[in-house]
């Protein structure tokens, strides 16, 4: 009888699946990335009143489908990330022909700070993996192989080495 429930409950865990991440956030704190801060372009971009940046709401890899993110964001090198902008202003995403990857401070910019697993409003960049993604910002060391990511688990800058893949968020000028 016991080996009964026993199995039962491993057949229970296996078939549910992986427990998956969910977002924290401190309610105490003031929002440092309100939803009232951008504005909805209705094209899968959004730009921020704020710095007058455009950012595509969905990592690279997936699309807009009017209400939220469908797909799986992809992994790039740097040099794969670059050609990826350049391919996306062929193809005039959002009507536009000026994206490219963002500075480390830029990425810094859309950080909910009273969040973390992941630290950006969900609201405004409703699916946001908790991974890396790419700055345009070189390491200011001596070795010149490296970039400046942010991580959006935690909201936090890294080095990371251009062979290295990570996600991409693109961003537009003013």
């Amino acid at each position: 009888m016991k080996f009964r429930y026993l199995l039962s409950a491993v057949l229970f865990v296996v078939m549910a699946g992986p427990a998956v991440a969910v977002q924290k956030c401190d309610d105490g704190k003031p929002e440092t990335t309100p939803v009232s801060r951008f504005k909805d372009n209705g094209d899968g971009t959004i730009t921020d009143k704020q710095t007058k940046h455009t950012w595509l709401r969905c990592a690279v890899g997936m699309t807009w489908d009017g209400k939220s993110c469908a797909g799986k964001s992809l992994e790039y090198s740097y040099s794969e990330a670059l050609a990826v902008a350049d391919e996306l202003n062929g193809g005039k995403v959002g009507g536009r022909s000026d994206w490219r990857l963002p500075t480390i401070a830029e990425l810094e910019s859309i950080v909910e700070q009273r969040c973390f697993s992941p630290a950006i409003n969900l609201d405004v960049f409703p699916y946001s993996p908790q991974s890396g993604f790419w700055s345009s910002t070189d390491n200011p060391g001596l070795l010149t192989s490296r970039v400046m990511l942010l991580h959006f688990y935690n909201g936090n800058a890294y080095i990371a080495n251009k062979t290295q893949t990570w996600r991409l968020r693109l961003i537009a000028d003013k």
